[in-house]
């Protein structure tokens, strides 16, 4: 419990610094520059989400930082001196009196201390650390409740104009989620709650005129394609979870700020009309006279404090910033996330010192290693490998055990520890008579990656027991020279589907080019994973003379097998029947309509123009993208007529694309 305490109050002390860099210098930015609601909104999101993992990468990665900081910890009680002769006390004590005094009958030198009963200060840290973000927490998730109590009796609007003008501003924007229009009498200014929700006040039908509503509505869309309830909500928890950083609380509040600035920009552009969202914010404040709902939500006017800004801001006709100038931001907010990571203090936990115990009689005394002193205890009599000798000797003895799950356990174990004396011992077990115990030894020679044991592992590839030979082939894997490939073209025959598909693959590991033939038998096999394994396997072998097989699979019952045959065909750059193409492009699987609409344009498969340009309206949006890119890469204008006429298309990828494609040369 105390390691653990340490450990997390490392940790908060890391964000408490990192957070503190990241949204100072976010802060100290949007004052100083004066940016655009699109780059602080950027800025802001950043510092406050990667405060969150700077510290715990500094730690995966074990970075050294320049300002280091190591938690102090409590000095272990320490064992008799090594170098004091058995029998002598320290000078002082009297002679006849146990250092060890709360336990009778105890080994002179040895240690046992007396635990402490009081915590220490890191449990008390954390324990109170972990009360209030609960209680905060709590108390953000009971304002929550109360909210939803006082929108209990909102209606849905799915008829008249409110709902009209919703769902008309929905397909100009290109919005396809859908969303449910409610209507409530308890709230003074309109929300986005969630997703997928818009809630407007009674006022909204009979106070605002129709220009008013749609820039009502359209403000309340952006909203929700922005995520701004989502984001609000993460801001509040982390504001209370990590209450200790007073500059969250700032950064939950510009988040808020920017949502409105651009949420009135989104609906500016949409319904081109600024003076219309002015009016409507102008009215909507009037309306307002209750306290806000509590809790930070995503709605047109709830904070009137800055709506004369905001109004202001609308009819100067501000224009928002570029793209380019977002990513430009983006990129140097990459870059400060790197630095602070590189360079920001880390503060970590240290380690207890280890205790030295007094050395049996005939035992070698060593310093503590540095892997002792990372907590890993004190080695003595160490080998080449670096682990115990007696630890090792011991489990090699093992290795004869009466018990067969004995041996596999050792066998197990002698991989784990890495310590090369465990291989000749290891290949001898190979030969047990227990089918358990030789997939442990293979496993153990797997993860020791020694060469001398390829020989031994490959002749379990003849092994009755299909986990042995399962487990052989894995461990061959390993290595990629000196595998013999002669018993792993015999296993290709294996009545075992999953022993014929780690063949296969262990033949490509392997770049086994002459085994292509023997690959390509299996082009029918019973097993769809083979088949997938088979079709892959030649594609990246570039084996030209299984491209005939490779077509043949492009009739496969299984869809993946399907799409391996068409990205294997690509690959070897083998030709394709348009016929085929066409029928692959009507695939019932979205993802081989995909493939074969991509290689359609990659190989300015002009007869294939009316199929691509039906995809465009295809279901599945992946294919839909797809079909236009494809008709961008191909010269004829009978292309180019189907990528103008895609400018039209609802999905806002599709239009993308086509505007890509048609600035491109013909």
């Amino acid at each position: 419990m105390s390691a653990l305490a340490s450990s997390l109050l490392a940790w908060l002390l890391t964000y408490l610094i990192h957070s503190t860099v990241l949204l100072g210098v976010a802060w100290a930015v949007t004052r100083r520059g004066r940016l655009e609601p699109a780059a602080s909104d950027l800025l802001w999101k950043v510092a406050l989400l990667a405060s969150l993992v700077t510290g715990t990468i500094q730690s995966r990665l074990e970075l050294s930082t320049p300002a280091a900081v190591t938690l102090p910890v409590a000095t272990l009680p320490q064992a008799a001196r090594p170098n004091q002769p058995a029998g002598t006390t320290d000078p002082g004590r009297k002679p006849g009196v146990s250092e060890n005094t709360g336990a009778s009958g105890s080994r002179p030198g040895s240690v046992n201390p007396t635990p402490s009963r009081a915590p220490s200060l890191p449990v008390v840290v954390v324990l109170l650390w972990g009360a209030i973000a609960l209680a905060s927490s709590l108390y953000y998730f009971a304002r929550r409740l109360i909210l939803i109590g006082r929108l209990a009796d909102r209606r849905a609007v799915s008829d008249g104009p409110l709902a009209a003008t919703l769902a008309e501003l929905q397909r100009t924007a290109g919005y396809r989620r859908r969303v449910h229009l409610t209507m409530a009498r308890t709230i003074s200014s309109p929300v986005a709650l969630g997703l997928s929700e818009i809630c407007v006040p009674e006022l909204a039908l009979s106070e605002l005129g129709a220009e008013q509503q749609r820039s009502m509505l359209a403000h309340e869309l952006a909203h929700l394609a922005r995520h701004d309830s989502l984001w609000l909500a993460g801001a509040s928890l982390i504001e209370r979870c990590f209450f200790f950083q007073p500059l969250n609380r700032l950064a939950r509040r510009e988040l808020e700020t920017t949502a409105e600035y651009l949420s009135d920009e989104w609906a500016t552009r949409k319904t081109g009309s600024a003076v219309a969202l002015a009016k409507c914010l102008a009215t909507v404040a009037e309306w307002i006279q209750a306290s806000p709902l509590g809790v930070p939500v995503a709605g047109l006017a709830e904070r009137r404090s800055f709506l004369v800004s905001r109004i202001a801001r609308l009819l100067e006709g501000r224009l928002p910033s570029s793209p380019a100038s977002r990513r430009g931001w983006a990129a140097a907010a990459a870059l400060g996330v790197a630095v602070t990571i590189a360079a920001a203090p880390r503060v970590s936990q240290s380690s207890p010192p280890v205790p030295l115990s007094v050395p049996e009689r005939g035992d070698s005394v060593r310093s503590p290693s540095p892997e002792g002193r990372r907590g890993q205890g004190v080695r003595t009599g160490t080998g080449s490998g670096g682990e115990d000798t007696t630890v090792v000797r011991a489990l090699i003895a093992r290795l004869k055990d009466e018990n067969a799950g004995v041996r596999a356990a050792a066998a197990r174990s002698l991989g784990h520890l890495s310590d090369p004396r465990a291989v000749p011992p290891l290949i001898d077990v190979l030969a047990d008579s227990d089918g358990e115990v030789r997939s442990a030894a293979v496993e153990a020679l797997a993860d020791l990656g020694d060469p001398r044991a390829i020989g031994p592992i490959a002749g379990l590839l003849k092994d009755p027991v299909t986990d042995v030979k399962r487990n052989a082939l894995g461990a061959l894997s390993h290595f990629d020279q000196a595998v013999p490939t002669a018993p792993v073209l015999a296993l290709l025959d294996d009545p075992d589907a999953d022993v014929r598909h780690q063949a296969i693959d262990l033949l490509e590991h392997l770049h086994a080019r002459s085994a292509a033939g023997a690959i390509a038998r299996l082009i029918h096999d019973p097993s769809p994973d083979v088949r997938h394994s088979v079709v892959s396997t030649l594609g990246n072998l570039g084996a030209q003379s299984a491209a005939t097989a490779i077509t043949e699979a492009l009739s496969d019952a299984n869809a993946d097998v399907r799409q391996a045959a068409l990205g294997a065909l690509n690959d070897l750059k083998a030709p394709i029947a348009e016929a085929t193409l066409f029928n692959l492009m009507k695939d019932p699987s979205a993802d081989v309509r995909q493939r074969a609409a991509e290689l359609a344009g990659e190989r300015s498969v002009v007869a294939a123009i009316p199929q691509l340009r039906r995809l465009i309206d295809d279901p599945r949006g992946d294919v839909r993208e797809a079909a236009t890119q494809a008709l961008g890469h191909i010269a004829d204008p009978a292309a180019r007529q189907a990528l103008q006429a895609a400018l039209q298309s609802p999905d806002p990828k599709v239009r993308r694309a086509a505007a890509e494609a048609l600035g491109q040369d013909p």
